[in-house]
């Protein structure tokens, strides 16, 4: 716990620094699809291989430019679905899964948009979650994933991004981005311990509000 908090003091620090440095701003929604994979470490010893499963994620967010608008800083409120299934001929597991977080970006613009009419950057993403609604079923029966030691509790999802923006006007426009993440839970101390690892394809729009 006093871990997630330093990692929030930090956070909220360098969001006011970012500020106070801003050039421009905007306001962005961002939409897509999760690609997950479940890294579980169990105590039984048991083999379960996990199969990807797709689910989708919704952000809205605020986004500063600074260094004259090639560097950008984003905080942004985030749902995510990160599902995952397994099974054998006997057995068939299922897991649904929300989490709610603050997502913080910093991207760095390879290609700027002040002689194109696009723009390429990368970065690196740093979000603190917590899982709000969950399932897991096997062979049909349902269990409450937030009561499981493996999910609940505060989670970091640092990764790193790419992503292709196209200028529709000077007051908007869109953008089409990957991410690839790693979920860790800070809280889990026992030892059955649990990971995502995430791929992301987002679609965004974004509107310049100065």
């Amino acid at each position: 716990m006093r871990t997630s908090l330093k990692m929030i003091r930090l956070v909220s620090l360098l969001s006011l620094f970012l500020g106070l440095k801003a050039q421009a701003q905007e306001v962005y929604f961002s939409t897509g699809l999760n690609l997950t994979t479940y890294d579980f470490t169990g105590t039984d010893n048991l083999p379960l291989d996990f199969n990807s499963t797709t689910g989708q994620f919704y952000e809205l967010g605020y986004k500063i430019k600074m260094l004259d608008e090639r560097l950008h800083y984003g905080v942004g409120l985030a749902l995510n679905n990160l599902n995952a299934t397994a099974g054998d001929t006997s057995n068939d597991y299922q897991w649904n899964s929300t989490f709610m977080g603050i997502n913080n970006l910093l991207e760095y613009a390879i290609i700027p948009s002040s002689r194109n009419p696009f723009e390429l950057s990368t970065g690196i993403q740093m979000q603190l979650m917590h899982i709000i609604n969950g399932e897991q079923k096997i062979n049909g029966v349902l269990y409450d994933l937030t009561k499981e030691t493996e999910f609940k509790g505060m989670w970091i999802q640092p990764g790193a991004l790419f992503n292709a923006k196209y200028f529709v006007s000077d007051d908007w426009h869109l953008s089409l981005g990957y991410n690839y993440s790693v979920g860790l839970n800070l809280s889990n101390s026992t030892d059955e311990k649990l990971k995502f690892n995430n791929h992301q394809i987002r679609f965004e729009i974004h509107f310049n509000v100065n």
